[in-house]
């Protein structure tokens, strides 16, 4: 079994996003319990798939190229930050758009319809484009916490051409996922 997602890689040299975590990292560096991303694993999901049996990945892999023949490249702006979860029970800070581009929407929409096909049924959560900053165990300090969030300063960080959609194995570690392509389509 393979644990896969599809996703669009995120390009994090020449922008503002290492200062904006390494920033955040160090504001919030007595929070232990907080998992940052690692820059090099940045990526928007478009599809977690979850275990996969290694026969059923070349026509999954035929599929998802034939979807991607009716889309073309786009445009993201990555201006927004924001929390899930509680202002109490904060779970994930993550980075995300204030115009999410429609074309974003129509590829989640196709993709999660093409693996409908495939028998891998998509979950009932909506589609919150982001990319996830840090993970969230616990808080000690609430309040400082909610202060460092508040005072992010909403401009871009990421502006990026999506030109590529990667079909990505996903091995877990205990210092943190590590990410092998399997597939790279150009759109």
């Amino acid at each position: 079994m393979k644990r896969l997602f599809l996703a669009i890689p995120i390009k994090t040299v020449d922008n503002g996003f290492v200062p904006l975590l390494d920033g955040l990292k160090r504001q919030l560096a007595h929070e232990q319990r907080i998992n940052w991303v690692k820059p090099n694993n940045i990526h928007l999901t478009l599809k977690f798939i979850g275990d996969t049996h290694s026969h059923e990945i070349p026509g999954m892999i035929e599929a998802v190229g034939e979807m991607l023949k009716n889309h073309k490249s786009f445009t993201m702006d990555f201006n927004r930050t924001g929390i899930f979860g509680s202002r109490y029970a904060p779970r994930v800070i993550w980075l995300g758009m204030n115009d999410t581009p429609q074309e974003l929407y129509d590829l989640e929409e196709d993709t999660l319809a093409t693996f409908d096909k495939l028998g891998f049924m998509r979950d009932r959560q909506n589609f919150v484009p982001h990319i996830t900053l840090g993970r969230i165990k616990d808080l000690c300090e609430k309040q400082y916490f909610q202060k460092v969030v508040a005072g992010i300063e909403q401009k871009t960080y990421i502006k990026q051409e999506v030109n590529e959609i990667i079909l990505f194995q996903s091995f877990l570690r205990p210092e943190g996922a590590v990410y092998k392509a399997l597939k790279v389509y150009k759109i």
